[in-house]
């Protein structure tokens, strides 16, 4: 009995130690860099939605973005209903990297019919352009 909880406990330390599973690291390097691009302008248009409560379109000058961070896609911010979205141009393969780096969120995907993707359950906006990388937060 005492052998099989020491066996218990090493592949518990085992599995802490090890890398993730679940983590691919299949992506290219591009994909990579813009997923990673991307969350830095998330986490800022978020930050400032949340805290100025904005309607409209977020402009990218008063997001608080590290000074050598440059966008390597034409993102785009906006507030509307209480929602801010987050969306951009990407690639299939951009977008899947994103949604990986955001361990399968349902509130990153891309756009399609008026949906995020992978769930398609959450409606989007119409300015939202289709197969965007896009993703929602409340912020009300």
């Amino acid at each position: 009995m005492k052998i099989m909880a020491v066996l218990a406990l090493l592949l518990g330390v085992m599995a802490i130690l090890s890398p993730s599973v679940s983590y691919r690291d299949d992506y290219a390097p591009a994909a990579r860099s813009v997923a990673l691009n991307y969350a830095v302008y998330r986490n800022a248009a978020f930050l400032y939605a949340l805290k100025h409560k904005p309607n409209g379109t977020i402009s990218q000058a008063v997001l608080e973005l590290p000074p050598e961070w440059h966008a390597l896609r034409a993102w785009s911010a906006r507030v509307e209903g209480g929602r801010c979205y987050v969306y951009g141009p990407a690639s299939a393969e951009e977008i899947a990297a994103t949604w990986e780096l955001f361990q399968g969120s349902f509130a990153v995907g891309r756009a399609e019919n008026g949906r995020l993707t992978p769930d398609g359950l959450t409606p989007l906006p119409a300015f939202i352009p289709a197969d965007s990388l896009a993703s929602v937060v409340e912020v009300d």
